[in-house]
């Protein structure tokens, strides 16, 4: 195991008392599902070791903080803000596509209602809120704390942004590759830009550290939505936890479709205007985008997307073992695929 999956482990530990202290155990059901949501009881309310997803960006949160010379124990309360706000957005994007599955179990929504997932989504963001104002019990100053704040209120409506975006995309078929772009910045790439600056601030980071931490989650998040658009049609259901094909079968707008669409737009264009008739045109579509290039490019240009911010970091002034870290962190955020 690398050092880097060490403190990950410990991480990922630490932030997961956090937010089990932060939603309790109250049998109420809002927040039994919640824990469900997180992989720690079934249905029925009976605890459970499901998995609870990689939480990718509170590691990178404590990290940062590291990294920056802070102390991880004060940034604990901020790392489980972001899980919160991350699965927050879960519960509302499986209500909005409709998606049965998730980490390879049924979504809420499935067996609660979509008005109840909604509800336990809101639930579930107003408590990472309260537990980003924790900070203050760790010691960190007001000034801090209330930066971290915004910087998790800017990028939860950068989230909601991209995400109506990705919606609004569905109804069209010609997406730009630049408004993609502007649409991940916000959907997927504001939820790694922002970890990474509060765990510089809370450290007490200057702002052109905090700055340079906030661009190179950027560009991570940016590889990290272009990799999972390259899972969401050929990833192994196993790993995924969703079906194959998902992202076609919801007809999304993605980077490797709008590639493909791009290099040889007609018979991918005639298929995917059409409803979804079932797994063989799926497996034609996929095969149309491969075709017209569209896993190569997205592939690559999520390999540019790590090099960007590993750059933006090295040119910060970030030490050699510091830059060592964040590449191992970038490659298991961007390097699902090779």
């Amino acid at each position: 195991m690398s050092d880097l999956e060490q403190r990950a482990v410990e991480y990922r530990e630490l932030v997961t008392a956090e937010m089990r202290a932060v939603i309790g155990d109250a049998p109420d059901r809002l927040f039994a599902w919640m824990r469900y949501h997180l992989g720690w009881e079934d249905t029925e309310g009976v605890p459970v070791h499901a998995s609870p997803g990689k939480m990718i960006r509170p590691v990178g949160l404590l990290l940062a903080t590291k990294l920056c010379g802070g102390d991880v124990d004060r940034a604990i309360p901020a790392a489980a803000a972001i899980e919160l706000v991350h699965n927050f957005s879960l519960l509302h994007d499986d209500v909005e596509d409709l998606s049965n599955r998730r980490r390879d179990r049924p979504t809420l929504w499935t067996f609660t209602s979509e008005a109840q997932a909604i509800n336990t989504g809101d639930g579930m963001f107003t408590l990472a809120r309260m537990a980003m104002l924790n900070l203050q019990t760790r010691g960190v100053s007001p000034e801090l704390t209330l930066r971290a704040v915004r910087e998790l209120d800017d990028a939860s409506i950068r989230l909601v942004h991209g995400q109506y975006l990705d919606i609004s995309f569905e109804q069209r078929q010609d997406v730009t590759l630049d408004e993609y772009i502007t649409m991940a910045s916000g959907k997927t790439a504001a939820m790694f830009a922002a970890p990474l600056a509060i765990g510089a601030i809370v450290a007490g980071a200057s702002e052109a550290t905090v700055e340079a931490f906030r661009t190179a989650g950027r560009h991570i998040g940016l590889g990290f939505q272009m990799v999972d658009d390259v899972l969401g049609i050929w990833g192994d259901p196993t790993v995924t936890g969703k079906p194959v094909g998902d992202d076609i079968r919801s007809r999304k707008m993605t980077y490797p479709v709008i590639s493909a669409l791009e290099h040889d737009p007609a018979r991918l264009k005639a298929l995917y205007i059409m409803p979804s008739s079932g797994e063989k045109q799926i497996e034609v579509i996929s095969t149309l985008i491969e075709e017209g290039g569209g896993r190569d490019v997205t592939e690559q240009r999520a390999r540019e997307e790590r090099d960007r911010a590993l750059a933006v970091l090295k040119d910060s002034g970030i030490a050699g073992d510091g830059i060592e870290y964040l590449n191992a962190y970038a490659s298991v955020a961007i390097g699902r695929v090779s």
